[in-house]
């Protein structure tokens, strides 16, 4: 179809900025839901590094208390040998045991300078562990605040879009079906961009606003008869010249 004769322009390019409007409230309200549970696996993500750091900690506390009963048990089995020392008679047994109490002090010592090494390290730990739960405690409250301000917005944005949506049905059902149909067919493959306004340069060239495809000479007429309804050759939607529209001299 080259062009439709009728006076409905301005209410078609005023039906597509309605379902602009629309088309966007619909794609913040569906972004919602994502925008909330990126707030969650955020918060989840934090809280397993906060588990992560616990864990940590309780693995080093239970070593360091491990090497404190080792040393315990050292202390236990010196005490044992230096007892062993006045029962027994043989020589080469004496200087047995006495090698033994040797090694088992060794042990206690290195066990000990191990357990230093683990109370910094626990230090660190509990440090760390104390960071990241104050962390979590506040992206808890941050999630749980922009969740209800989203949750909110979103119950606007629903109400306005019932609303545009309504006002979209009144705008559209004082156009003429015809022109309606051809709209939404040209919108639903054009994704929602039906009817565009043509390029003028300085030269008086013109061109289509969706496509950029320059116009025939006879579509350059026919763009500029106030009550014709042109279609653009190439993409097909529908296109006007705003001076034409608004009622100039051209």
């Amino acid at each position: 179809m080259n062009l439709m004769h009728t006076t409905e322009i301005k209410s078609l390019i005023d039906l597509q900025v309605r379902d602009k409007a629309i088309d966007d409230l619909a794609r913040k309200i569906s972004s919602v839901p994502l925008e909330i549970q990126a707030l969650n696996d955020a918060f989840e993500e934090k809280k397993g590094t906060m588990q992560t750091a616990k864990d940590t900690l309780v693995k080093l506390q239970v070593e360091k208390k491990s090497k404190e009963l080792l040393i315990a048990e050292k202390e236990e089995e010196i005490r044992k040998h230096q007892r062993d020392l006045n029962m027994v008679k043989d020589n080469n047994a004496f200087k047995a045991l006495l090698i033994e109490i040797e090694r088992a002090k060794r042990d206690q010592d290195d066990t000990e300078t191990a357990i230093l090494g683990l109370m910094e390290s626990v230090d660190k730990a509990a440090a760390e562990d104390r960071r990241l739960q104050q962390e979590v405690k506040k992206l808890e409250e941050e999630k749980n605040l922009r969740t209800k301000d989203l949750s909110a917005n979103k119950e606007n944005m629903e109400a306005a879009l019932e609303a545009a949506k309504a006002a979209r049905a009144d705008a559209a059902g004082k156009i003429s079906a015809e022109i309606i149909e051809k709209y939404e067919f040209i919108r639903a493959q054009r994704k929602g961009l039906a009817i565009v306004h043509v390029k003028e340069d300085k030269t008086g060239h013109i061109s289509c606003g969706g496509c950029n495809m320059g116009l025939t000479a006879q579509k350059t007429v026919d763009i500029k008869t106030p009550d014709a309804l042109v279609f653009c050759d190439n993409c097909q939607r529908m296109i006007y010249l705003d001076k034409t529209v608004n009622g100039a001299v051209v």
